[in-house]
């Protein structure tokens, strides 16, 4: 019992620790689109996930590449497994990471090429690859690493929350993920 206390309490400090880490690239400067991060509109919908019912088995990176690139490679998927990463949590551990869908998007107000939209339907921040010259500064501005680099298309990615039917969700045996709306 001590010993799920004890993953349990390693994890939630992780989580706040990376929750209040300061951007990278937070410097107004940078934003290239002639609005303050104060008005862009919030977000709708995110992905929400459990640590504890996480599994590891990785099926969401594989179904995300899978939908949005049409290969299993875990590396262009926008979703990411870590592993303990700071060898303090017992074997259990998996942390999952996906995109905040921040409200005040370093990643959308950094890219000067207006290849960042807003999807009507949930809000989320995506890349219109038609318009990604693969400059990167969406990638130098996102706090939390959550932008794909794609070397064969030389384009960016990040979730867009699959128009509201994340297939992570869908398919996640474990049933880690959670994807709320907002009203």
């Amino acid at each position: 019992m001590l010993k799920f206390f004890g993953v349990q309490a390693a994890a939630g400090s992780m989580a706040v620790g990376m929750a209040i880490a300061a951007p990278k690239n937070f410097n107004p400067k940078h934003y290239n689109r002639g609005i303050t991060p104060e008005e862009l509109p919030n977000s709708k919908a995110w992905l929400t996930i459990d640590p504890t019912q996480c599994v590891g088995c990785r099926t969401c990176e594989i179904i995300c590449s899978l939908t949005h690139d049409g290969e299993c490679n875990p590396a262009l998927s926008r979703i990411k497994t870590t592993y303990d990463p700071y060898k303090t949590l017992a074997m259990i551990a998996v942390m999952p990471d996906v995109c905040k869908q921040c409200n005040m998007a370093d990643c959308y107000l950094a890219c000067e090429y207006d290849a960042l939209v807003i999807d009507k339907k949930t809000g989320a921040r995506i890349i219109n690859p038609d318009k990604c010259v693969g400059c990167g500064e969406c990638l130098a501005a996102c706090p939390w690493d959550m932008i794909v680099y794609n070397k064969s298309t030389d384009k960016y990615s990040k979730c867009d929350l699959c128009g509201g039917d994340p297939q992570c969700v869908e398919f996640c045996p474990a049933n880690a993920i959670k994807y709320i709306e907002l009203r």
